[in-house]
């Protein structure tokens, strides 16, 4: 257990290190962008391009499935069994990535021709976007093995070295839009297409040349298959439900007010996107020592694991999260200069809904680590799918565009015990104590920290970046403060202590 904490540890500080380096360019493109594409433009292409990226819910289905059968060959030190899974897997997305070609191409142009509200002279450049995205939706899939191979072979270094890399071409996509008089619209979207496939290649070729699994080569194996294509159909079915809430929620608000309204709530994504990143870098540490302890029946510490991490995970989401519900305003001043109408209210609540969110990663990182996916997807697939319809109907009655993700919030809180319920059904574990070792702690911690906050709002009002950086220190020390004293366990408290000494005294 003291190795595979050292292995999260080592794993999450490169993923968080890869994340800040990002988040801090990611925010800077993001403003370079606005202020180059222009608001309408920008607009589109949040809706257009994130249509297109719906149906990337294959991606993350194939690399969960992927990943969970190489943790498991892995684990067992079988070299020879994860090659038959990494074959079977490229052969079988090599295909896929072909269908997804047609459908998403045959759809997507019906639906923006028919349903999107786009300014006619640029409907051209939306078309653009469209294809340019499915094409990198094409290569993306084609590489999902190879990142599959990293994660499970906890690699994180070359994964946070890649991700920087990624990041600073976005930048420099982004300064190169002021320097052409051409569509910029259409030059962005090229631009990151060519990215996207270079990215792609060079995780190729790094992982065949660097472990052996990573033969290429056509193997067919129908009882393997079987089971890839089980867990892939169920996963693709519960991803689906998400990318309609995520990508379909935006659409909905483009058929009721517009690409304006697409611009603020492109804004929010990458504000929820960033914060969510190192949220997702824990997560993703966490999820090979969590299917490998499954595997070889370590059914305790996996429990416990599980509920550990949703309540890291949420307190690694309030400390960040935090200082910008209470500074959304000022923040997305200095970002951006003139924010779009609605962002700090899109933002506040993308915020909400990452808190309650965090809380499900780690139990779906269980039930695929069980493997037993059909009941999950099913019942909890309903449930989260009702958000859409709900919103629907409560755009009808109220036209409030931030309604949707109100609803969002709502569903997904109830989504997470009935993810309890069916996840009770595979392995013994207690509600009471999820609640007690989970819910209990954040409670306690929420209360005392957002009245900290609100307190520090009152006392003190940061009004430029410098200060800005300042208030964001306090409240970063005001929400630790409370999660040292409210929210961990004594042993955990004295581990913490423990570390705090040996930095000292280095």
């Amino acid at each position: 257990m003291s190795v595979n904490n050292k292995n999260i540890a080592k794993n999450t500080l490169f993923l968080y290190i890869r994340m800040l380096l990002i988040m801090g360019v990611t925010f800077y493109t993001s403003r370079v962008i606005l202020a180059a594409l222009g608001e309408t433009d920008f607009g589109i292409y949040n809706v257009v391009g994130g249509m297109a990226l719906m149906f990337a819910f294959f991606s993350s289905s194939l690399s969960n499935a992927t990943q969970r059968f190489l943790n498991i060959a892995l684990g067992k030190k079988d070299v020879e069994e994860a090659n038959r899974v990494f074959s079977l897997s490229q052969t079988s997305f090599l295909l896929l990535s072909l269908l997804v070609l047609v459908i998403a191409e045959l759809i997507g142009l019906w639906f923006i021709y028919n349903k999107l509200v786009i300014p006619s002279d640029r409907l051209d450049a939306a078309l653009w976007v469209f294809h340019a995205t499915v094409i990198s939706l094409f290569f993306t899939i084609n590489g999902i093995a190879f990142n599959s191979v990293l994660i499970a072979r906890e690699n994180f270094k070359i994964y946070a070295y890649i991700g920087v890399f990624e990041a600073l071409a976005k930048l420099a996509i982004a300064l190169a839009l002021s320097f052409t008089d051409s569509d910029r619209l259409k030059l962005y979207s090229s631009l990151y297409v060519g990215m996207t496939i270079v990215v792609q290649l060079f995780y190729a070729a790094y992982c065949i040349c660097k472990y052996e699994e990573c033969r290429i080569g056509f193997f067919w194996d129908k009882k393997l298959f079987t089971q890839l294509s089980s867990f892939i159909g169920w996963n693709t079915f519960g991803t689906a439900v998400w990318a309609l809430n995520g990508q379909g929620m935006s659409m909905l608000m483009n058929t009721f007010f517009g690409v304006s309204v697409n611009a603020a709530r492109g804004i929010s994504s990458q504000v929820e996107q960033a914060i969510n990143n190192f949220n997702t870098g824990f997560i993703t540490a966490t999820k090979p020592q969590v299917v490998k302890m499954f595997a070889t029946g370590q059914y305790n510490p996996f429990v416990k694991l599980t509920f550990d991490s949703s309540r890291f995970s949420f307190f690694l989401m309030l400390a960040l999260s935090l200082p910008v519900i209470f500074q959304r305003e000022l923040i997305l001043t200095i970002w951006l200069g003139e924010p779009p109408a609605l962002a700090s209210a899109f933002v506040f609540w993308a915020l909400i809904f990452s808190l309650v969110n965090s809380l499900t990663n780690p139990l779906w990182n269980a039930i695929q680590a069980i493997g037993n996916l059909r009941s999950y997807i099913i019942i909890g697939g309903v449930v989260y799918s009702l958000a859409f319809p709900l919103s629907y109907v409560g755009l009808l009655w109220f036209h409030n565009p931030v309604l949707p993700l109100v609803i969002l919030t709502m569903v997904r809180f109830i989504y997470v015990f009935v993810s309890l319920a069916i996840l009770k059904r595979y392995i013994r574990l207690s509600i009471t104590n999820y609640i007690g070792r989970v819910v209990g702690p954040i409670v306690y911690v929420v209360l005392p920290a957002g009245l900290g906050h609100y307190l520090l709002q009152t006392l003190y009002s940061p009004k430029g970046i410098v200060s800005l950086i300042f208030w964001g220190c306090i409240s970063l020390a005001v929400t630790l403060s409370c999660i040292y004293i409210f929210g961990i366990k004594s042993d955990e408290r004295l581990w913490v202590k423990t570390k705090i000494k040996s930095i000292i005294h280095l």
